[in-house]
């Protein structure tokens, strides 16, 4: 079998000719760029669709990436997972999105190539501001400005689900670790859960007045973190608990709330005078009350639950049974009116307080018919001024009592000369008391402040503040919160000792009544409004952070640790168990953005100053440092690469190489850019596919998937002799290749798999010995594909059905003793056949052989038409016209508007040999030896402007080589 042509060549002018190296000359004035890299002779070149990219095939085993407009090398393939010998061919997909090559090695090797163009888009109805991909890799959801999301199961957009529930943009989106729940973080303060298969709305949860800056769904036990602007981060329950149904909504605005001792029965006060029982586990109204001859003021559940009084604004009480029967009234309780009413945990006593600030222990049962001072068993002058709370200690039948005078007593009823203990003057008025289950701990309502002293020596515990007055609040079973009814229409649980705020329980109206259930996670709140709130309490724990934003926030891999970024510089650590922090990692400006590797052994952090710093977690040491150019807003490790990817707030995201060894240096390359993704608007993201490609989601409203191209092949195509030729289809998803084996092999791209093989060059029997395909090439439309062989032959073929369409033949071989006579009209190649190229339409076809001659066909009838002859050389064989080239003609291009044919090919003493022919009439342009070493490959950039060439080195004593960019004849 023949030698591949190309590895021949160097030979044919090296006996007899002494090429002088022209090294240190300068570049010809038609040198553009000159491509510097390969240490063999450069074999192929390919020019990108749009012209940005060049190809280059080389001896040297690698093929190598340009960048057309700088000549600067973008890429290397090679190495143990390139090519293992010469390569022989390259070619771009029409689309530009992936690259192949052939080679000695017996393998062409499918590319991927390091595009900005996404593989494909998503629309949106609004600007995108989320995007997260499921934990199976394929499912992702991205989120808009207007709140809607859209889930793409299996990420396709048949069949994607809408969810609609946010009322502003959302900020974060995370699956749970079986896809069994989406959770989103809005600008509206909420955390949102959804079934994302059918897009139910399964629960949200409101998180106070910050706004909300980040979301992460821990891997390992499905928990969601969310960040926020108050240097916080929540950790919320998961799956959602079933919210508990509330009491239909009231006629008017509700006043007041007060519950059973074990905060089953809870009993709602409106403005029409009424009362209504209902049970807090579901919300079923058991009692109706009223209406009053005046407005509740306040309300008592006896402890047996039998009996509901209320004292009202004109100064009289009424008490009901539970079926709403009145069974007792006290016409004048308290001058100005009633303003506290209560029951004596263990003794038949019933408590009034009133505006007048009188405290009275009524005997029950109330007997209407006894005089006042017989009916009472105490009359307790409280305050100066309206008592504003009052009620009885639950374990020693103390009165404690709030006043319009600033002050707060604990009173022994059977000793009340004198107060117990007296807590103040306090800044304002207290309107409301609570006491914890323990009973050692009092907390008052006091304007925007809540006080918190220890019961039995008044001692000052804590004081939270608020942005609105606080009406009424409720301690949890253990005391470390508070909820807080407030006058800004939300009640928030907050942190008894520092106010922080864990969970907010919005309402469209004050918040009156606050009630934290001692036995179950949930509040209970009444308001003006007219509704009740039964909200379960689902943040687990919160991490305080800091003072100011946290503007992003990071899990690890297995959810063992959580990062905090921001605020400012700062970037911590924290254990999810425990909630303790770990360590800081210093990024020198203020942090912006952070991720995990996928093992969770390494941390990227973006800062304002456009660095991205990559950490060690064990020691908290930082591994290497990437100048991104712009600060970059979200970062995403590749699932498998040592790639790194960020969204920048320059209207890009960027890959990295981030290859780093265990125990060694960083690496030169570590930082190194591998792409440029340039966006029309802000993006966010990015979120990583199964797949290996990204997503991103932008202001334009378009979701973008995009593909980092790899170092390695994407594809392997396996061949049983060398491949000299490869070539896509115009769809890019079938390529065809020539074989020294005389096939054609025609492969899906997709799948990797030979989908046909044509027998297209074998000598017949007896020999059957195959001759090398040279080119391939396929005809417009990708119906048909071409193959030019050793055999000097060049074949159409049907690339459906694998048929012979249409031979153009060799030139007749003489036989012995024939007489030599001149043809008749041009013939066909007397030498191999080395490259071909289609006109447009598809109408002619132009080949180029080692017989040094340049030829065009007809294609309908498969005839040459017209032959260029170089008026400076000789005939090759007798009787037809001069050579077109010095020697070997290894390529030919049309120039763009086909008027021209270029023509590239080695000449004698290591030089090359460049030609211009003119398609019209077959004269010579141009053409003249070149002193750049033999010219082995030919392609002109789709704008016709500039020409690449690949070229062999310049002498013997010489290895380096060069690919030249030319300008193109006439430009």
């Amino acid at each position: 079998m023949p030698l591949p042509r190309r590895l021949t060549v160097p030979l044919a002018f090296a006996v007899g000719f002494f090429a002088v190296s022209s090294s240190g000359q300068a570049p010809a004035p038609d040198v553009v760029g000159v491509l510097k890299g390969h240490s063999d002779t450069i074999a192929a070149v390919a020019v990108s669709p749009d012209g940005t990219l060049i190809a280059t095939g080389s001896f040297d085993k690698t093929v190598r990436l340009w960048d057309a407009a700088t000549g600067k090398e973008l890429r290397v393939y090679g190495g143990d997972k390139g090519h293992t010998l010469q390569v022989l061919s390259v070619a771009f997909s029409a689309q530009g999105d992936q690259l192949v090559s052939g080679g000695a090695d017996n393998k062409a090797l499918v590319w991927d190539m390091p595009t900005p163009n996404p593989v494909k888009t998503y629309a949106g109805a609004a600007a995108l501001k989320a995007v997260a991909v499921s934990p199976d890799g394929v499912t992702f959801a991205v989120a808009g400005a207007d709140g809607t999301i859209k889930v793409y199961p299996k990420g396709e957009e048949k069949g994607a689900v809408e969810l609609k529930g946010h009322t502003g943009p959302v900020v974060g989106l995370g699956f749970s670790a079986n896809n069994g729940f989406l959770v989103s973080a809005g600008a509206d303060k909420t955390v949102r859960f959804w079934t994302p298969k059918d897009g139910k709305a399964v629960a949200a949860y409101h998180t106070g007045t910050a706004d909300l800056t980040g979301l992460a769904v821990n891997a390992g036990n499905a928990l969601p973190y969310t960040a926020s602007a108050d240097g916080l981060l929540r950790v919320w329950q998961a799956p959602p608990p079933p919210t508990p149904k509330a009491p239909p909504a009231a006629k008017d605005a509700l006043t007041h709330l007060v519950t059973s001792t074990d905060g089953a029965t809870a009993v709602v006060a409106s403005a029409d005078k009424t009362a209504t029982l209902f049970a807090v586990a579901n919300g079923t109204p058991a009692g109706s009350y009223g209406p009053t001859k005046a407005s509740i003021e306040a309300l008592a559940l006896s402890p047996d639950q039998q009996t509901l009084a209320a004292g009202l604004a004109d100064g009289s009480v009424v008490m009901w049974d539970r079926q709403g029967k009145v069974k007792a009234e006290v016409p004048a309780a308290a001058a100005g009116g009633v303003t506290a009413v209560g029951f004596h945990p263990s003794q038949p006593v019933f408590l009034t307080a009133g505006a007048d600030g009188l405290a009275k222990g009524w005997a029950l049962p109330i007997d209407p018919k006894q005089p006042a001072d017989k009916a009472t068993k105490f009359a307790i002058k409280a305050h100066t001024g309206k008592l504003t709370a009052a009620f009885f200690h639950p374990t020693n039948g103390y009165l404690v009592t709030a006043g319009a005078d600033k002050l707060v007593r604990v009173w022994d009823t059977a000793k009340a000369d004198k107060a117990l203990r007296e807590i103040g003057p306090l800044p304002n008025v207290p309107t409301a008391l609570a006491l914890s289950k323990d009973t050692q701990t009092l907390a008052a309502a006091v304007g925007k402040d809540v006080i918190s002293w220890n019961l039995a020596d008044g001692k000052e515990l804590a004081k939270i503040a608020q942005p609105a007055d606080v009406l009424s609040l409720s301690f949890s079973a253990d005391k470390s919160r508070l909820l807080l009814g407030r006058a800004d229409n939300l009640a928030v649980l907050a942190d008894a000792t520092t106010g922080v705020i864990h969970q907010a329980f919005p309402h469209a109206g004050p918040v009156r009544g606050a009630f934290l259930s001692q036995a179950a996670p949930i509040a209970v709140t009444a308001s003006a409004d007219k509704t009740v709130g039964i909200s379960p309490i689902t943040v687990q724990r919160v991490i305080v952070v800091g003072t100011g934003k946290v503007a992003g926030i990071a899990l690890s891999p297995q959810g063992e640790r959580v990062i905090a970024v921001g605020p400012g510089k700062e970037v911590t650590s924290w254990n999810t168990g425990n909630g303790t922090k770990e360590k800081a990692f210093d990024v020198g400006a203020e942090a912006i953005a952070a991720a995990f590797t996928k093992d969770g052994q390494r941390l990227a952090v973006s800062a304002a100053d456009g660095s991205v710093k990559v950490f060690t977690i064990a020691d908290g040491k930082q591994v290497g440092s990437i100048a991104a150019g712009a600060p970059a807003t979200g970062l995403a490790f590749h699932p498998t690469a040592p790639a790194l990817v960020g969204v920048l707030n320059s209207k890009a995201a960027a890959a990295w190489n981030v290859t780093v060894t265990p125990g060694m240096p960083t690496p030169p390359e570590f930082g190194r850019a591998l792409q440029s993704y340039p966006h029309p608007a802000a993006a966010v993201g990015p979120a990583f596919l199964a797949d290996g490609s990204f997503l991103t989601a932008a202001d334009d409203k378009l979701a973008r998937r995009f593909k980092i191209a790899g170092n390695a092949p994407a594809k392997t195509l396996p061949h049983p002799n060398l491949v000299d030729a490869v070539a896509f289809d115009e769809t890019g998803k079938v390529i065809a290749t020539g074989c020294h084996d005389g096939s054609l092999r025609l492969f899906d791209v997709e799948k990797a798999a030979l989908s046909k093989e044509v027998k297209a060059h074998i000598k017949p029997a007896p020999a059957n010995e195959p001759q090398p395909i040279y080119a391939v090439v396929w005809a417009p439309g990708s119906k048909q594909v071409l193959t030019a062989s050793f055999d000097r032959s060049l074949k159409l073929w049907d690339a459906a059905g694998g048929t012979l369409v249409r031979e153009f033949k060799a030139a007749p071989e003489p036989k012995p003793g024939d007489k030599l006579e001149p043809p008749k009209g041009p013939v066909g190649h007397r030498d191999q056949v080395f490259s071909a190229v289609f006109t447009k339409d598809g109408k002619l076809l132009a080949s180029a052989s080692s017989d040094r001659t340049v030829k065009l066909w007809d294609v309908a009838s498969g005839n040459p038409v017209r032959e260029f002859a170089n008026p400076d050389l000789k005939s090759p064989f007798p009787g037809e016209p001069p050579a077109s080239h010095p020697g070997w003609v290894h390529a030919v291009r049309f120039s763009t508007d086909e008027k021209l044919l270029i023509t590239a090919g080695p000449a004698p003493r290591y030089k090359g040999y460049l030609a211009a022919w003119s398609v019209a009439d077959g004269k010579r342009v141009a053409g003249a030896e070149r002193d750049v070493g033999p010219i082995h490959a030919l392609a002109v950039t789709p704008d016709g402007t500039r020409i690449v060439i690949g070229c062999g080195p310049k002498s013997r004593a010489e290895s380096a080589v060069e690919a030249l960019i030319l300008k193109a004849p006439g430009k």
